[in-house]
């Protein structure tokens, strides 16, 4: 039995996952920012799988703080954690900030799940085959202002989710570069139809049942064990755009989403590895 924690659990996507996930017999973190929504779907998964304790994690991905307060909990509550899907997303029509002044899509799309992940890296380094799972899209950019994105001067929301998920893109790519022992993958779910897919494009879309395939299939099949920094389509390994394997590129995200970091505190919890 695995102990996978999937932000953004409790609609969409990222829900369908945790169903399908504890349906196969593993222990679901229920990542969520509503806690009457994150308790539905523990019973939910409570019905499918008596078995395991399953559990709540509540956080805004909006705010550093709730970012550092959940890693926090996580690691004086469990013991591992053996599977990381970063799914949670939003797509905005007009230009918002976060608490931390950081534009809202790439504060939660991308750079929450940079903290939160290297957070609970000593959590995850204690399992027997560590996964990190990060959602990313077809729709992804062609290059990326590791300037702009935090405060841009035109807000586009279309631009903007697709400036996240390349970000998702080089998070993945440099930390596969840089860390041991972990597997670190990425995805694109497929156009499917969800809140998210509404706001951004009005209707259609596949189910949430075809969106979960991929993540279910990178967390838990033995196909790819050991397998690491790819871009997955439908199971299979794909090619993003060329500015993804810019190593010159991925660093200057990295640096900049370390200084995107407002508080010491969380700072003084990543390993020195990953500050420079």
């Amino acid at each position: 039995m695995k102990t996978i924690l999937v932000t953004g659990a409790t609609d969409g996507i990222g829900r369908e996952t945790a169903k399908e996930l504890a349906e196969k017999g593993h222990r679901i973190i229920i990542h969520g920012r509503s806690e009457n929504k994150a308790w539905k779907v523990k019973e939910e998964l409570n019905k499918i799988n008596s078995e395991v304790e399953h559990k709540i994690a509540i956080a805004d991905l909006e705010s550093q703080q709730q970012v550092l307060d959940l890693s926090t909990q996580l690691k004086e509550e469990e013991d591992k954690i053996d599977v990381l899907i970063n799914n949670a997303g939003i797509y905005q029509n007009q230009l918002e900030f976060s608490e931390d002044k950081i534009e809202k899509t790439i504060a939660v799309n991308y750079h929450s799940h940079f903290v939160l992940t290297l957070l609970l890296l000593p959590l995850l380094e204690k399992s027997d085959d560590p996964r990190i799972i990060n959602f990313s899209s077809m729709v992804h950019a062609h290059n990326l202002d590791t300037d702009k994105i935090w405060d841009p001067i035109n807000f586009n929301g279309s631009q903007a989710y697709s400036d996240s998920k390349l970000a998702m893109i080089l998070f993945t790519f440099k930390l596969d570069r840089i860390v041991n022992g972990i597997t670190v993958n990425c995805l694109h779910p497929g156009v499917i139809n969800t809140k998210l897919l509404r706001q951004g494009w009005g209707a259609g879309g596949s189910s949430v049942e075809k969106g979960a395939v991929t993540p279910v299939y990178l967390a838990l099949s033995d196909e790819v064990k050991g397998e690491s920094g790819g871009y997955f389509v439908n199971k299979n390994k794909k090619k993003p755009t060329e500015a993804a394997f810019k190593q010159e590129l991925q660093d200057q995200l990295w640096n900049k989403s370390i200084e995107m970091i407002k508080y010491q505190e969380i700072l003084n919890k990543i390993p020195d590895q990953f500050l420079n």
